[in-house]
């Protein structure tokens, strides 16, 4: 793999987290530098200053003799994420409420419904896709590029257990989860801000209480440490 010079930083950095936040690079894994520098086809330097940004974002960590390794996946990381999830995407879909447009709602109605076979082998990517599109969805109806950017980033942090490989039939209901979205659009057609914003922040409430359930089933709330 190869990058342009000119976009090289942003690049590398947009690379290494896609692969960590899908857990091609998985919680806890060493990152040896000299592997990646030839894999990546860049230099230590550039590689560096990718994982320093990484590491402002507490995707890795950096230890004294150790080099970096990507950061454990734990029950307080985890609730954290959460809790950042509900507090901003909670005040974005009573912004919607106020905000959006009846192209935003159609958008919104468009990417609720969560088509996922639990037995599918790809559901867990399947079911991240589809669930990130509705609420980046509702996100961008706000008209506020910096918190979207916020919610997005929070988002795919959150999704990082499903692509570890945590049981989805545990973890999730397709369809409650798509009633969940559904509520929530409504709430945001009928300009009921009050309503919508409870209903997003019980939506991630309930999706952190499975996740954590999936994770603890499956003797992996604590990940990579």
């Amino acid at each position: 793999m190869s990058f342009k010079p000119a976009a090289l930083s942003d690049q590398l950095y947009a690379e290494l987290k896609r692969r960590i936040l899908h857990c091609e690079l998985p919680p806890g894994a060493r990152l040896i530098e000299k592997t990646l520098c030839e894999e990546l086809e860049v230099s230590r330097a550039s590689l560096r200053e990718a994982l320093n940004r990484l590491s402002g974002e507490r995707l890795v960590i950096l230890k004294t003799n150790c080099g970096f390794s990507v950061a454990p996946l734990t029950e307080e990381s985890f609730r954290n994420i959460c809790e950042l999830r509900r507090v901003l995407e909670s005040q974005a879909a009573a912004l919607a409420a106020e905000r959006a447009t009846a192209q935003d709602i159609e958008d919104m109605c468009r990417a609720a419904t969560v088509p996922v076979e639990l037995d599918d082998p790809d559901g867990g990517r399947v079911y991240c896709e589809a669930n990130r599109a509705f609420h980046a969805s509702v996100a961008a109806s706000i008209d506020n590029l910096l918190l979207e950017e916020a919610i997005l980033s929070a988002l795919d942090k959150d999704q990082q257990p499903i692509y570890y490989g945590i049981d989805l039939g545990v973890c999730t209901s397709p369809a409650e989860v798509s009633t969940e979205h559904l509520a929530i659009v409504d709430a945001i057609t009928a300009r009921d801000a009050t309503r919508a914003r409870q209903l997003m922040w019980d939506h991630i409430g309930n999706k952190e209480d499975r996740i954590l359930d999936a994770l603890r089933s499956g003797r992996r709330e604590v990940v990579g440490v």
